[in-house]
This record gives structure tokens, C-alpha cells and sequence, in this order.
């Protein structure tokens, strides 16, 4: 019988022939290595939007409600990382899954308007062409 070795660890491998790895930690070590770069960035990035998602939640328990932009920018939330965009009379929300803000200031003080996606949101048609961005310098 031919010894088979952890494709992770190298120790020797027990029980059935077709074994690969010693346990699920090994097997889940191996894969992340071998996961191409590109596959990891965008795993952080999908991670920085689930956390500025719960943020967004957590600070919007009742479909609307206003926050510090310090206070999320404390907390770690990303804003050069959202999901959609919704172009509204009063300015364009930012959203992340289905949570959104729209920036605003209020006594002079940059704050965020945050709310719940509606479902008449999901019927507009996004047209990035018409879109200007400006430089934040």
C-alpha cells in the first residue's frame, strides 16, 4: 500500500485511498492558498461591503433615519465601495445590497441620510453615461 501525504501539511494520510487532506481545516488551508489573486480581492471587497451593509442596518432600524459621517467613518464603513446607485431629485443614494445613503449636510456638519431600498428603486434603469463624476480634491 502506497503512503499518501496531506495535500496541505505533508503528514501521512489514514483511511480511505482517495484521501487528500487530513481534515476540513487542511483541505480549506490548501484551497485559499491556491485561490487565483484576483478571486481573494474580491472576497475582501465583498467583505468591506457586508460590513457597511450591517452598518448601514444598524443605524437604520425603521426604513429611515440620519448619522454623523464620523461616527460610520470611526466604525471602519468604506464609502469608495457600494453596490448600486440610485440618481434622486435631491442627490444620488449610495447603496450597499439593499441599505442606502444619501450624503447630505446639516448644520454644517456632512451627515448621511440612510434608508431601506424601495422596490419602485429596482424598476429605474441605471444610465452610468449620464452620469458626471466630479474630483473629490
Amino acid at each position: 500500500m502506497e503512503l499518501t501525504l496531506c495535500l496541505a501539511c505533508n503528514k501521512p494520510l489514514k483511511g480511505r485511498s482517495d484521501k487528500k487532506f487530513c481534515d476540513a481545516q487542511c483541505r480549506s488551508i490548501y484551497h485559499n492558498k491556491n485561490r487565483a489573486p484576483h478571486e481573494m480581492q474580491m472576497q475582501e471587497i465583498n467583505k468591506i461591503l457586508r460590513k457597511n451593509r450591517g452598518l448601514l442596518a444598524q443605524f437604520c432600524p425603521s426604513g429611515k433615519s440620519t448619522v454623523k459621517k464620523s461616527v460610520l467613518h470611526q466604525l471602519g464603513f468604506s464609502f469608495i465601495y457600494f453596490t448600486d446607485m440610485f440618481p434622486f431629485k435631491t442627490g444620488t443614494y449610495f447603496f450597499c445590497y439593499d441599505y442606502g445613503y444619501l450624503p447630505i449636510q446639516e448644520k454644517g456638519q456632512d451627515k448621511l441620510l440612510i434608508i431601506q431600498k424601495q422596490d419602485y428603486m429596482s424598476n429605474i434603469k441605471f444610465n452610468p453615461w449620464s452620469v458626471r463624476i466630479q474630483n473629490l480634491d
